[in-house]
């Protein structure tokens, strides 16, 4: 994919084992800043495949084909995207164009389809929070994050008329 950064991790995922590509899980970094080094560290115990800073600027921490420790029981179906800020605060214009440009890619290339999702059993652009407790019971992206997905997928939409 372009205009990404590769940063492969080394531990905190396991190879292989994405047969099935429900879509990607939008979450939400409670902070600022790479996570490289976080998703590095043995003890973490938790990573996702890619990271968007506010700025826009896109990290791939794991292959799309292995699973990153992120959302639990849906690691195995789904890809992740973590987004830098907080929960209260919405995503940036160039978080939306960022995490559109990983979509976008996803749809061509592993054919996510070109919309939203609440249930973990669904297919598109779905949330942390959708998987209750099975996924970790977390409020993430939070509701504002979530209530942008529309707009990205508007951007997905456009990325993929051109």
């Amino acid at each position: 994919m372009e205009g990404i950064s590769r940063k492969p991790i080394e531990a905190n995922f396991t190879p292989g084992g994405r047969e099935v590509q429900r879509g990607l899980i939008l979450h939400v970094q409670e902070g600022e800043g790479s996570l490289f080094e976080r998703f590095s560290a043995p003890g973490t115990r938790s990573s996702a495949h890619f990271w968007v800073s506010q700025a826009g600027e896109i990290e791939q921490y794991v292959s799309i084909h292995d699973r990153a420790w992120t959302q639990r029981a849906g690691n195995a179906d789904w890809a992740s995207i973590e987004t830098s800020g907080f929960t209260g605060k919405p995503l940036t214009p160039a978080q939306i164009e960022a995490v559109a440009h990983v979509y976008t890619w996803g749809a061509r290339v592993h054919a996510w389809p070109l919309e939203v999702t609440n249930t973990p059993q669904g297919r598109g652009l779905g949330t942390h929070s959708m998987g209750g407790a099975a996924w970790g019971g977390h409020a993430c992206p939070g509701p504002r994050r979530a209530a942008q997905r529309d707009a990205i997928m508007k951007r997905v939409r456009q990325s993929l008329r051109t």
